[in-house]
């Protein structure tokens, strides 16, 4: 018999016969049903049973399968990993791309937010109902500067951090921001903008521990947390051009 390469190798072809095809399907090796259902000349039927196979390895192939049929049946699978990888694909047609704006699961949803650049799409997701969707919009970087600042003021706190996370605010609205009802929201604010200085300032001053022990760190040793971000001119409390000293 041969060996569970050799299997899949043969089942990947896309010049493979049908009978070849169906056989693959029901291998017992997932490794070749997914070869199966990755190849773009499996016939519709056959990835309409492997999109619901058992091993996840193998259901996620047919999302992956370039083929316009394989997009349409991995939208109807009951694994919604399975519609939320077929939501990131770039050939949705936009009667599938408005069934994934309707998809019940959010996770479907929070996946098409994060790679859509479709104007009217990323709008009508700033208005979706589930935060998580959102929050993964917030940190899209297609999103218009007008929706992101709408998502920062947005009524859940997990919103308000990723805008924050985005490092496309205008400084002025960062500097509101660190002062947010949410320490959830000023600790992004303030792990996601080292440099704004300013700010780490302000909030070394706050009564919440971690945020306020994060903030002295940021302002003793800023270099430590701005490296990361190349070169960028630290903005420092009050315009002054060096750091008050902290913990005293």
């Amino acid at each position: 018999m041969p060996s569970t390469n050799d299997r899949a190798r043969a089942a990947g072809d896309p010049s493979a016969s049908v009978n070849v095809l169906v056989a693959a399907s029901i291998d017992k090796s997932p490794k070749v049903r997914a070869a199966v259902a990755e190849n773009p000349s499996t016939p519709p039927e056959v990835l309409a049973q492997l999109v619901e196979d058992g091993r996840w390895q193998v259901r996620y192939a047919v999302a992956e399968n370039p083929s316009s049929e394989a997009c349409r049946i991995a939208m109807s699978c009951s694994d919604p990993d399975v519609r939320g990888l077929a939501a990131q694909r770039d050939d949705l047609s936009r009667a599938q791309i408005d069934q994934i704006l309707r998809d019940p699961a959010h996770s479907v949803r929070e996946r098409l937010s994060e790679v859509t650049t479709d104007d009217e799409v990323l709008r009508r997701l700033a208005s979706d109902p589930h935060p998580a969707v959102r929050a993964s919009l917030a940190l899209n970087e297609a999103l218009p500067l007008d929706v992101l600042e709408t998502l920062a003021h947005d009524k859940s706190a997990r919103v308000r951090s990723a805008a924050a996370a985005s490092r496309r605010l205008p400084a002025e609205t960062l500097t509101a921001m660190a002062k947010d009802r949410s320490v959830q929201v000023q600790w992004s604010v303030l792990v996601s903008n080292p440099e704004r200085l300013d700010l780490a300032a302000e909030i070394a001053e706050h009564p919440d521990a971690m945020n306020a022990g994060q903030a002295r760190s940021q302002l003793e040793r800023p270099e430590d947390f701005t490296r990361v971000l190349g070169a960028v001119d630290p903005v420092q409390p009050d315009g002054n051009e060096q750091c008050p000293e902290v913990g005293k």
